[in-house]
């Protein structure tokens, strides 16, 4: 079974221990490379590791996920939104989300969205993704 590999964005430390505490306990199939709390930080661990998904946090300090997808215009890796705010919904999907885990995050919905997008890339693996905006 390929395994997918994974990065955290996102600024605050609890979020990141908890994806990464459900991921190593309920989601076997995938590996957490690093996770990253600063865009500009973020946007060079993901071009030197290539990863197949990104959690990626919305509000950070200078610069939002948003403001880090721009940088690729064209990308092999998936993205699944961590907010706190529902409001980003639309937003959300215009950058090519897979999914949003709201804060505090439920282990349900993130075991649940991983496997929706694992079996996703099985039928989808040379996906690629355009941002218009």
């Amino acid at each position: 079974m390929k395994k997918f590999n994974v990065i955290i964005v996102d600024d605050e430390p609890d979020a990141v221990a908890t994806i990464e505490l459900i991921i190593n306990e309920f989601c076997p199939e995938l590996t957490v490379l690093g996770s990253i709390n600063q865009i500009d930080d973020a946007w060079e661990l993901i071009k030197k590791t290539s990863p197949d998904l990104v959690f990626l946090d919305i509000d950070m300090p200078r610069g939002s996920g948003f403001d880090l997808l721009e940088r690729f215009p064209i990308r092999k890796f998936d993205v699944i939104f961590i907010t706190a705010f529902s409001k980003y919904t639309q937003k959300m999907e215009e950058y090519g989300a897979f999914g949003c885990l709201l804060k505090p995050i439920d282990i349900d919905v993130l075991t649940e969205l991983t496997d929706k997008l694992i079996e996703f890339r099985k039928s989808n693996p040379d996906k690629i993704f355009k941002l218009i905006i």
